[in-house]
């Protein structure tokens, strides 16, 4: 468990916080492309970290990402005219470009110089995989731009997806930290049948955790029979990001090229964008298969349909016949658990066992890196590029003579500088 005072630095976001602070020296996955298609079309209202913004494509197709209120009066710049290289507000008409400054001031006196003087938050922003990127630190301090592998994909075999999770981003983060979940939460059969995978056969893997210069890795191990092991790793990215492994059987020639990324980027303390790629090098990715499999139905403004309201229409039938949790798709079911934990965990009453060592491992470098950045140090991550195509999520089998270390080893440039305790 987390000390009140932990559990609080882990999951406040706002701006005036050590930990939004944190999450604001990375590059921002913050709306799809899909929503600003056309240039001088409908601005877009997003919220990132506590913070209201707009977000709209000029007539020149640049995006801009602006503080949602007119610093004039306060009105919502989401309700202007977006024409000629600029947001109008409705109220007075003050006109912002996408670098945040104000260029016209029609209700105010001729040869007024407020315009020049006046400006309003804006961030930079970056197209890439699909997505608008933003960067929300400070001006002096943005990192290199993550060239992750999946961003640079042929037409659709890269596919990133947005959804609202109504919980605190940690414990969403912490939901796909945990292979020991996966045979019970995700299985496939009612709990007296006979369970399909090796994660669900055997519920009690080795976890073993190793720290890199980008976060961690860590191995999740079962034994699949008296000569192999079957072992699963997950990469977590600082400040939010998990790379699960594909699905996958003994020989290599069973493994599944489709892979999953997931992004948890705060909306503020207590909802979550879950942004996800799906993508595969070799075959194009069937997005409404996906959103099918996943049970992923969504309104217009990313809610999910399937819902705690509706108790995510578990079905008791389905527990008895055909999957454990009776709750369609496995998106759906990690964000069942996640929700109901509430919309703030409180870590303080929890109980940990082994299971959650890389989950306890992720917490503690959040921590440590918040503190750490109070203290003047860059955090990981954020001063070199990385060579994200040896940051590999992987599913194997391998004998027991050996280990999952010298299946998938840890390439040099990605060791830490400094060890770090877990």
């Amino acid at each position: 468990m987390l000390s009140h005072e932990d559990n609080e630095l882990l999951v406040r976001v706002g701006p005036d916080t050590p930990m939004g602070a944190l999450i604001r020296r990375y590059w921002i996955p913050a709306l799809l492309e899909s929503e600003l298609s056309e240039a001088d079309g409908a601005p877009v209202r997003i919220r990132l970290l506590g913070e209201d913004l707009v977000a709209f494509r000029d007539s020149e197709g640049r995006i801009g990402l602006l503080d949602e209120h007119c610093p004039h009066r306060r009105a919502s710049l989401a309700l202007g005219v977006n024409e000629e290289c600029g947001l109008r507000c409705l109220y007075h008409g003050w006109k912002f470009d996408v670098e945040g400054q104000c260029v016209d001031t029609p209700t105010e006196p001729e040869g007024s110089k407020l315009a020049k003087r006046m400006r309003t938050t804006a961030y930079p922003t970056h197209s890439a995989g699909g997505m608008i990127w933003a960067y929300m630190g400070p001006a002096e301090a943005v990192p290199p731009f993550p060239e992750f592998p999946w961003l640079d994909m042929a037409e659709g075999h890269s596919v990133p997806f947005k959804i609202m999770e109504d919980c605190n981003y940690a414990q969403a983060v912490e939901g796909t930290v945990d292979s020991a979940h996966a045979g019970v939460l995700h299985r496939e059969s009612p709990w007296t049948h006979e369970a399909k995978y090796p994660h669900e056969k055997d519920l009690r893997p080795k976890l073993e955790v190793e720290f890199t210069n980008y976060g961690l890795r860590y191995c999740a191990t079962r034994k699949l029979d008296e000569e192999m092991m079957h072992g699963r790793v997950t990469q977590v990215v600082l400040p939010f990001w998990t790379l699960i492994p594909p699905d996958g059987g003994r020989a290599p020639e069973h493994r599944r090229n489709r892979r999953l990324v997931n992004a948890f980027v705060p909306r503020d303390d207590v909802s979550t964008w879950h942004i996800q790629w799906f993508f595969d090098e070799g075959l194009e990715i069937d997005v409404p298969g996906r959103i099918e499999e996943g049970g992923m139905w969504m309104d217009e403004n990313f809610r999910k349909t399937v819902n705690i309201d509706n108790w995510y229409e578990q079905d008791r039938e389905m527990m008895r016949t055909t999957n454990l949790s009776g709750i369609k798709g496995i998106l759906t079911q990690d964000h069942a658990v996640s929700e109901t934990q509430g919309r703030v965990l409180d870590r303080t009453k929890e109980h940990l066992g082994r299971s959650d060592m890389a989950v306890v491992a992720w917490r503690r470098l959040m921590l440590q890196a918040a503190k750490a950045l109070g203290q003047g140090e860059s955090p990981c991550g954020t001063t070199a590029p990385i060579d994200w195509s040896k940051v590999v999520a992987e599913t194997f089998a391998f004998p027991n003579s050996s280990t999952w270390k010298d299946e998938l080893p840890l390439p040099e440039e990605l060791k830490p500088e400094i060890s770090t305790a877990a």
